[in-house]
């Protein structure tokens, strides 16, 4: 093993390349999990899900030196490729939620500012008022 580090559990040296790919695979699962609940329109605390990726990026960030001149692994290589189909997936599943809040939030809008407006310039408000 050259270059290795030690666990999280300071019990026995890792590989950087074991532990890289421990943190591509965590983080592919983090990401599955938020789109599966995205999907599913379950109720999910979207903060944690939020933090728990921040983690997620910042491992991968401590581990990336093992990907200067890596080996190539095919089960890294298929691991990099499974993250990147996870995070495509994720942002397309996001930008829906994104634009359906959006539509919700301008009905909500014009439904406030009719609301509130005395119609005075509206059609309805000139229909309304008894003839002089």
């Amino acid at each position: 093993m050259r270059g290795s580090i030690l666990s999280h559990d300071d019990e026995a040296p890792e590989a950087p390349l074991d532990g890289l790919l421990r943190a591509v695979h965590r983080t592919r699962n983090t990401i599955d999990e938020e789109t599966a609940a995205l999907e599913s329109g379950a109720t999910a605390d979207y903060g944690e899900f939020r933090h728990r990726k921040d983690l997620c990026l910042l491992e991968l960030s401590r581990r990336a030196p093992a990907l200067v001149n890596p080996p190539r692994d095919p089960e890294m290589i298929a691991a990099l490729r499974d993250l990147k189909d996870a995070i495509i997936r994720n942002q397309k599943t996001l930008r829906c939620h994104v634009n359906a809040a959006r539509k919700v939030s301008a009905i909500i809008m014009k439904s406030m500012a009719e609301e509130d407006s005395d119609h005075t310039y509206s059609t309805r408000a000139a229909r309304k008022r008894p003839p002089a």
